[in-house]
């Protein structure tokens, strides 16, 4: 794979991700967080004249990367938040089940 291919594959992935989190899909997440481990599993299997040019491109994906993280801590705030009022609201003991 072309540092090109890997830059606009993850691109693509981001993109789907962010969407994903901002929506509250827990299955497309997922889905990116799978297809994101495939691309760095490509990255680490390649040999080293291939490796370096991919590191240098990743590099530029890196704010990317950092603003769905923030995004992902924020949505698990979200939805902590919701779970514990929801837990205040219905009383002790009551068990909590939300479906995104």
């Amino acid at each position: 794979m072309s540092p090109a291919d890997l830059l606009r594959e993850l691109r693509a992935v981001l993109e789907a991700e962010r969407d994903a989190i901002r929506r509250l899909d827990a299955g497309a997440i997922v889905t990116a967080s799978r297809s994101k481990e495939v691309l760095v599993a490509v990255v680490a299997a390649a040999v080293e004249p291939e490796r370096t040019p991919m590191l240098q491109a990743l590099a530029e994906v890196r704010g990317d990367l950092k603003r769905n993280l923030i995004l992902l801590a924020h949505a698990r705030d979200f939805v902590r938040d919701a779970v514990e009022r929801t837990r205040v609201r219905t009383g002790p003991g009551v068990r909590v089940s939300i479906s995104l």
